[in-house]
């Protein structure tokens, strides 16, 4: 009897393992497209609804215990409750570091408390992940241009509008920050890696 719970218990964890690995799958496949449909979108309402969609896929967390996490996480920075928010998307990370959201959650709660090195670290580890994620290259630009490194900041923007090309303002705010100058950098994001071949 002993050897069929466990057996059966192999099979279950099993079957839950490829069922987290296709929805991962399944959740790809879906930004595949919602990122192609942001390319060639040029309704308003549909851009939105596209880039909501997107954001979505990013907060969809399969496992039930770590999606709670991701959304008390989000309501605790809704409540501006940042120091529960940085302890709550840390516990997600530790359980969870494939998740590129947890990351750039985190990376935002560091830059509303104003530790730019700490978001610019969770920035990098989300990009490594998502490297479509606009929202985390305008996170990046932002920071960058607080830090005066212009160059960098353009090179943060640019990669946003590649993957999101109607992010309202991005465009007069890289002629700006271009109009500043300053020499490009070996690693122009600053994250020591290579990023958004894709």
């Amino acid at each position: 009897m002993t050897a069929v719970r466990a057996a059966l218990a192999a099979v279950l964890g099993l079957f839950l393992a490829l069922n987290a690995f296709a929805q991962t799958d399944r959740s790809g496949q879906m930004l595949d497209t919602l990122f192609a449909k942001l390319q060639t979108a040029t309704d308003p309402m549909a851009i939105q609804a596209i880039e909501s969609a997107i954001w979505e896929q990013w907060t969809r967390v399969p496992d039930s215990a770590q999606r709670e996490l991701m959304l008390r996480g989000i309501v605790e920075m809704r409540q501006q409750n940042l120091q529960s928010a940085m302890t709550t998307f840390t516990q997600l990370i530790e359980t969870a570091p494939h998740l590129s959201e947890a990351w750039n959650k985190r990376a935002t709660v560091h830059w509303l408390l104003g530790n730019f090195t700490a978001s610019l670290n969770d920035i990098c580890e989300t990009l490594k992940l998502e490297p479509r994620h606009f929202g985390a290259y305008s996170g990046l630009g932002m920071i960058r241009a607080e830090m005066s490194e212009p160059a960098r900041a353009v090179a943060a923007f640019e990669l946003a509008r590649k993957h999101n090309p109607h992010i309202a303002g991005l465009d007069a705010e890289i002629a700006r920050l271009k109009a500043v100058g300053g020499a490009t950098p070996a690693d122009p994001l600053g994250c020591d890696q290579k990023t958004a071949r894709r």
